[in-house]
C-alpha cells in the first residue's frame, strides 16, 4: 500500500473520503443476515473488507474496523464450506435473498481471499485467518469438489476455472498471476512461521547445531 510506504496526509484524506462512500454503501445495504456493501457478491470480493481495514489502520476510526471485521466474517461464511474454500459461482453470482449456483469458480477469488486474510492476520494476528489462508490455498492443490489441482506443475501456469464436471485447462495470464501470487504469499507466511535453529560454537571453536 502506497500510504504505508510513503505516509502522506493528502493520500490519507483521499482514502478516508473514498471509504466514507464505501461505508455509506454498506449502511444502505447491510442487514442482519447480509453484511455487505452491495446486494450481490461477484468476484474479487475480498478487496472491499480489505479496503475498510486499511482505512481503519490509517484513520483509527472504530466504525471502519467494525465494518471490516463484520464484512469479512460474512464473506467467509459464504465462501468456506466444511473448512474448505468454495468461490462464488460465476454462473449467476450470489444475489441477496436468493440461493447461489454451486459451480463456476475462478482463481482470482482464491487469491484475493488469501491476500485479504493475510492483511487481516498481519493487523490482528488472529490464528483463524492464517488457518483460512491455508484452506483457501489448498483449493489450488486439489481441495475442491473435483479433487483436481488447479495449476500446471510443469509450466507453473494457473488453470482458468473449476466447472461442475471439469477443469478449464486454459492457462491465462490472470489465472497464472493469481496462482503465483497466492503461492508467494503462502511461502512468505511459511517462512515467517519457521523456527530458526541457532548455531553455537563448542569449546573447541567448532560450530554446532542445537
Amino acid at each position: 500500500m502506497y500510504h504505508t510506504t510513503v505516509p502522506n496526509l493528502y493520500v490519507a484524506a483521499i482514502i478516508n473520503k473514498l471509504n466514507a462512500k464505501l461505508l455509506a454503501n454498506y449502511e444502505d445495504t447491510a442487514t442482519e443476515d447480509w453484511q455487505w456493501f452491495e446486494n450481490y457478491l461477484t468476484y474479487g470480493n475480498g478487496t472491499l473488507p480489505e479496503s475498510m481495514l486499511y482505512a481503519y489502520l490509517i484513520t483509527n476510526k472504530p466504525v471502519y474496523k467494525k465494518v471490516a471485521l463484520d464484512s469479512l466474517d460474512f464473506l467467509i461464511s459464504k465462501t468456506f464450506v466444511d473448512g474448505n474454500f468454495k468461490a462464488i459461482s460465476n454462473q449467476s453470482w450470489h444475489h441477496k435473498g436468493s440461493e447461489p449456483d454451486q459451480y463456476g469458480e475462478q482463481p482470482i477469488d482464491v487469491t484475493y481471499t488469501i491476500q485479504t486474510l493475510n492483511a487481516f492476520y498481519n493487523a490482528f494476528k488472529t490464528p483463524e485467518y492464517k488457518k483460512k489462508m491455508k484452506a483457501a490455498f489448498n483449493w489450488f492443490l486439489g481441495k475442491n469438489h473435483l479433487n483436481q489441482i488447479m495449476y500446471n506443475p510443469v509450466s507453473g501456469g494457473g488453470y482458468d476455472g473449476l466447472e461442475k464436471h471439469n477443469v478449464n485447462l486454459n492457462q491465462g495470464a490472470e489465472s497464472t498471476v493469481c496462482y503465483l501470487t497466492a503461492r508467494l504469499l503462502m511461502e512468505k507466511l511459511a517462512m515467517s512461521q519457521s523456527r530458526v535453529i541457532p548455531i553455537q560454537k563448542s569449546r573447541s571453536g567448532i560450530a554446532i547445531n542445537l
